[in-house]
């Protein structure tokens, strides 16, 4: 598992095999991940009730109430500033086990991930690679960030929606990219309610917010599981992490972007498997055989493609 096998290099049948053994994987939750001193932010969006009067017992995140998921129950758990070790992660179960007593997740619920912008150390070509490698990904970004669901929540259209439609305006122009301040006061307002947003990073630079520099992933769905919040942190911040090289071959990238056809509705679109693409992502963004197989496996799920926009679960996939 800690091997770092080429999965995109895999013939016909070792594809096939990779399936059939992918069918009995299950995702384990892990003690840390691989992320290094990036750090990150949970908002757990979630239906609550009136017996969560005690929940800073049991968790450090705040409450807050959340309109977007319901007017009179909608609630929003906000983690503090928290890093890949174990400590975040025992703080992460606990909390998920609280709400899973409490909570649970309707058709609205969405879970936004904040990551430190300061790992971009003020260089505009990694946040370039960043914005040609989610247009390039989008559709197996999207299906992963579905979690257990087997489609993606319809309200992502108002509050996460597909970047790419927004992004593909900007790519053939380097003016965009011609410096952090520029980039950020081009993208300030319109990512707001994409699917990958940086209005914070903005604000922060613009002197404007002081204490939220990061980059928000809007598009997950909503979850109450531990492992896939787990398993969406270590994706994103993997994605993150890709995007600040310096070797990054952003002509392969632009070739992705190109063929994509823009449907009118992209994220009924995301929802289908390219099994080749998803491949050659995992070789991308991580660096052993377990990161890779815990992606697909959420990625794939049990392989179904649900047509509609009402919330379909895949079968349990994870421990």
């Amino acid at each position: 598992m800690n091997e770092n096998d080429l999965f995109s290099g895999m013939n016909k049948k070792e594809k096939k095999d990779l399936l059939k053994f992918l069918k009995e994987y299950y995702i384990e939750y892990k003690p840390y991940l691989k992320l290094g001193n990036l750090s990150f932010g949970l908002e757990m969006e979630f239906l609550g009730s009136d017996d969560m009067d005690d929940y800073s017992n049991y968790t450090p995140f705040s409450l807050a109430c959340e309109d977007s998921v319901d007017r009179v129950n909608g609630y929003e758990l906000q983690s503090p500033i928290l890093y890949d070790n174990e400590f975040s992660w025992i703080i992460l179960k606990n909390t998920c086990d609280y709400l899973k007593l409490f909570g649970s997740c309707n058709e609205r619920c969405a879970g936004h991930i904040h990551f430190g912008a300061d790992v971009f150390k003020d260089n505009c070509n990694y946040l370039k690679n960043l914005v040609y490698l989610w247009m390039a990904y989008e559709d197996i970004i999207y299906r992963f960030g579905n979690g257990e669901m087997l489609n993606t929540r319809f309200s992502a259209n108002t509050w996460a929606r597909p970047a790419s439609w927004t992004f593909r305006h900007f790519i053939d122009d380097d003016e965009y990219f011609k410096s952090t301040d520029y980039f950020l006061g081009t993208f300030k307002n319109i990512t707001r309610n994409l699917g990958i947003n940086f209005n914070n990073y903005y604000a922060f630079r613009a002197n404007e917010s002081l204490d939220k520099n990061t980059i928000e992933i809007r598009c997950p769905n909503g979850t109450l599981e531990e492992v896939i919040w787990q398993n969406n942190v270590n994706f994103f911040g993997s994605l993150i992490k890709a995007s600040v090289r310096d070797d990054l071959n952003l002509l392969d990238l632009y070739f992705l972007i190109s063929e994509r056809d823009y449907y009118n509705d992209l994220i009924l679109e995301y929802g289908h498997i390219n099994l080749d693409k998803a491949l050659s992502l995992a070789d991308l963004i991580y660096d052993n055989n377990r990161d890779k197989l815990d992606f697909l496996k959420q990625y794939i799920k049990n392989g179904k493609y649900a047509k509609g926009h009402s919330l379909v679960k895949s079968k349990k996939f994870w421990k």
